[in-house]
């Protein structure tokens, strides 16, 4: 039986050769991150300050004001808008209405990045202290009972920037740099922040930069950029850059390499569970259902929480299989599907969630080389899951289930996928 199943499936895949060989396309059509610039209560050089957003290729921004400002952040936002830059040092307050909608709108899932004097705003709303990691009192202050003199500021000073950290992908590969602008000192920094940038410079704080995440959104702070001559420094552009794509969901270093998760010769670095049959022949990998139709799946050993998955596939239909990512276990997993799904219509590129069935469905089988070479591309960043299939994306939503867990594939069960195949020739992943 095992005999006659290899020559069956060496059958199918010579047609599959033959029927399917255009390769699936690599580009990705998901257009600009949206971005939304709020100021307000701070003069700042304005043509040069956002020369800073015109110079990155990725992103269209729109500029708001408070006190309009205000009115904007709500849930809504998100129709709109990826991220939002605060650059504001607003504290003229916020309704109780208008925080409650803000936290809101952090809690559905927005980026944010917070600007240098943004530290010093919303002064009387602790809770803006909670969302960026920070706060510059402008004021003396009582803290446990004990009085906290103001924060200070001072102009035109250079500070070495270290990097703290290159496991980010923020500040991945960049290097120490020296940088023209204002320091704050004896501020607060809340201690669950991930520090990115510090300083020795003896009239600042040492953290300079960190990221944390609030709610579902992801945020990045940096205390740097007072004027132009901040906004002229490349690399506090490219930390600008970096923290917008970061904190939108998307790869901060578009040029990051990618580390393969399977290395086309053996199941080095994979674990099968159940019973169905993985097999590497030629440099790819092969799923099926084992002796009696039955399934399994195929795990990596290692465990991944936010990253950008590409995975290059053929199918031998019919055929119910998907990439699981974030697997902890049967229940608390997601998959990127590859089927054909009659109740309801679901093809693939779909977004499964076990116990809540299709969290995105995928209608358009145009864009699916149903006897060729397909590529998945899954970005997982925070509650944020984003799927594309050859180039086109097929699922955005915004899903707390799982945070992190295992990659893998997985053969249905069923007599009708008897001549299933997955086949896979590329699996890699790198970090967001």
């Amino acid at each position: 039986m095992y005999r006659r199943s290899v020559k069956t499936f060496f059958g199918l895949l010579a047609i599959l050769l033959l029927a399917g060989s255009i390769d699936a396309k690599e580009a990705l059509n998901e257009g600009k991150i949206r971005v939304l610039v709020i100021t307000g209560g701070h003069g700042f050089e304005a043509d040069p300050f956002f020369a800073i957003f015109k110079s990155i290729p990725d992103v269209a921004m729109d500029w708001a004001k408070y006190p309009d400002a205000a009115a904007l952040l709500t849930p809504a936002l998100t129709k709109k808008y990826d991220t939002v830059v605060f650059y504001d040092m607003w504290n003229e307050g916020l309704t109780p209405e208008q925080q409650k909608a803000f936290v809101g709108l952090l809690d559905k899932g927005i980026g944010v990045v917070a600007l240098h004097h943004t530290l010093a705003a919303h002064e009387e709303w602790p809770e803006y202290c909670k969302i960026i990691g920070g706060k510059y009192f402008r004021k003396e202050h009582v803290v446990h009972g004990k009085k906290v003199p103001s924060s200070q500021y001072a102009h035109s000073e250079d500070l070495n920037v270290h990097i703290a950290t290159q496991a980010h992908p923020i500040t991945a590969g960049l290097k120490d740099f020296s940088i023209h602008d204002e320091t704050y000192q004896n501020f607060f920094t809340a201690p669950d922040v991930q520090v990115l940038l510090t300083t020795d410079h003896p009239k600042n704080d040492p953290k300079l930069a960190w990221v944390k995440t609030y709610g579902n959104s992801r945020v990045f702070y940096l205390q740097l950029g007072h004027d132009h001559f901040a906004y002229d420094n490349p690399n506090y552009r490219t930390l600008v850059a970096r923290g917008i794509r970061w904190t939108a969901g998307r790869p901060a270093n578009g040029s990051a390499s990618w580390k393969p998760l399977f290395n086309g010769k053996d199941l080095t670095g994979w674990k099968p569970e159940g019973k169905a049959i993985w097999e590497v022949i030629d440099g790819q990998l092969i799923g099926r259902q084992g002796d009696g139709n039955t399934p399994g799946d195929l795990l990596t050993e290692a465990s991944f929480d936010d990253f950008e998955l590409k995975v290059t596939y053929r199918i031998v239909w019919p055929a119910n299989s998907g990439v699981w990512y974030r697997y902890q276990s049967p229940k608390k997993t997601y998959q990127a599907d590859i089927l054909e799904y009659k109740d309801p219509f679901a093809l693939s590129g779909s977004l499964y969630c076990p116990g809540k069935m299709f969290i995105a469905i995928n209608k358009d089988a145009r864009i699916i080389n149903r006897e060729g070479w397909n590529t998945l591309v899954i970005r997982a960043a925070a509650t944020r899951q984003v799927i594309f299939l050859n180039g086109k994306k097929v699922a955005d939503v915004h899903d707390s289930l799982s945070d992190h867990g295992r990659v893998g594939f997985q053969v249905h069960p069923g007599d009708q996928f008897g001549p299933m195949r997955i086949i896979v020739r590329e699996i890699v992943i790198r970090p967001l």
